[in-house]
């Protein structure tokens, strides 16, 4: 008896013991790997988490880049389909135009502005010459009223001098509410505006009168409009010499 009763106590004691040195190497174990624990939570914390910061904000730049080159990509087809709508308005209206004048106006381009006369701000060059018809001092006209004078031609190109220019001069006359037509000579008078000359009874012209050639003189067919009447004998052209992109040249 008092054998096996030994041998119980031993076992129990070993039992205790073991149990004393497992969980003195846990301990030891633990606080082994509490370093790198420590070294892998302060990465994650600090170094990872910046890292997939600064991913995450490369990939939100790349996309507002992306967004960005869209909206200008769509921006521009908007303005691609705002000019073809444009040029659609214009074509038809210059369409119009031909139509109704039954031959007598031959199309052209304006190929540029400014060429050899002395007042080259005041000259546009047009894409039809003496093959094409064009002689000097042929009318040139838009829709939107008279242009010029056909002052210089070429085979293929035609200089024209544009009604701003001194030198030409259109004989015309005012429509007014009351059934006058006063008439006077309207050539370019400086500032983007023509002048009226020899015009009777100007301050009895009520402002914003059509100014319209009248014919005389047999150079500008009657009915053309010129301009707007302000005031003084000045008079705004109906025409915007600065956005010429075709014109009428007039054929006898």
């Amino acid at each position: 008896m008092k054998a096996r009763a030994a041998g119980a106590w031993t076992a129990i004691a070993l039992g205790v013991v073991l149990a004393l040195v497992f969980l003195l190497f846990r301990s030891a174990g633990v606080e082994a790997v509490y370093p790198v624990e420590r070294a892998v939570s302060l990465f994650s914390r600090r170094v990872w988490s910046r890292a997939v910061g600064l991913v995450r904000g490369a990939e939100s730049r790349a996309e507002n880049e992306r967004l960005r080159r869209e909206l200008a990509a769509l921006s521009l087809v908007r303005d691609d389909m705002d000019r073809l709508e444009a040029e659609n308005e214009r074509l038809r209206q210059a369409l119009g135009y031909a139509s109704r004048s039954k031959g007598k106006w031959l199309p052209a381009y304006v190929l540029s502005s400014g060429g050899a006369a002395a007042a080259a701000h005041a000259t546009i060059r047009a894409g039809k010459g003496s093959l094409d018809g064009v002689a000097l001092g042929a009318v040139v006209v838009v829709p939107e009223g008279v242009v010029g004078r056909v002052t210089s031609v070429t085979p293929h190109t035609s200089e024209v001098t544009l009604l701003t220019d001194p030198s030409v001069k259109v004989a015309c006359e005012i429509e007014t509410t009351d059934g006058r037509k006063p008439r006077g000579i309207v050539m370019g008078g400086g500032d983007d505006l023509l002048v009226m000359k020899y015009l009777r009874d100007a301050e009895d012209v009520p402002p914003r009168s059509r100014v319209m050639t009248s014919g005389l003189g047999g150079v500008f067919p009657r009915g053309l409009q010129v301009g707007t009447y302000v005031s003084e004998g000045e008079v705004l052209p109906s025409v915007d010499f600065t956005t010429l992109e075709d014109v009428f040249i007039r054929r006898e």
